[in-house]
């Protein structure tokens, strides 16, 4: 096997996991405002586009290495990326079962999976007393920004990802 095709895939998945820190850092202020938050979930739409265009069980190994390695670095709380990303791959590979993969349907299910990430740790926040923010706070400046800004993510990297995705499930690699 290729060394190249062995390396790229983890190679792309660490990138995409420091881009989403240091544009949470960089860009959630300057667009918004301060009342304003852009939560970025690249890894979910990395994760929705594996699903649907790589091999689905090489994606839940992905998906569980980076949902620990996740809540380790940006989390205070083991488990819940963990239990999330694994999710996502899992609805999504359903989903894909029943629909066709053009961008509209991909762009649609990565959307629903971002709000369902940002509402399964809102609820788990409130469950705990970690928030004491009402749900309509959390639409108004956390849910619809983070999902246009993460559906502008999916669409700058649709094409180039998946085909890279194609290339590199047609040649074997993992």
């Amino acid at each position: 096997m290729n060394m190249r095709k062995v390396v790229v895939m983890p190679l792309i998945a660490i990138a995409i996991f420091i881009l989403e820190g240091v544009s949470s850092m960089l860009f959630s202020q300057s667009f918004f405002g301060e009342q304003r938050v852009f939560i970025p979930h690249f890894l979910i739409v990395m994760l929705v586009l594996m699903t649907t265009f790589y091999n689905r069980n090489v994606t839940l190994i992905y998906a569980f290495i980076l949902g620990i390695v996740f809540d380790i670095y940006y989390t205070g709380i083991l488990g819940i990326y963990f239990a999330i990303f694994p999710l996502i791959v899992y609805l999504t590979d359903k989903f894909m079962k029943v629909l066709q993969s053009n961008i509209m349907l991909v762009g649609l299910v990565a959307v629903f999976n971002v709000i369902l990430t940002e509402c399964l740790v809102y609820g788990f926040y409130v469950l705990i007393g970690g928030t004491d923010m009402v749900f309509a706070t959390f639409v108004d400046q956390r849910l619809w920004t983070t999902i246009l800004l993460n559906l502008a993510f999916f669409l700058v990297i649709y094409f180039p990802f998946r085909n890279f995705l194609f290339k590199l499930e047609r040649n074997g690699g993992r």
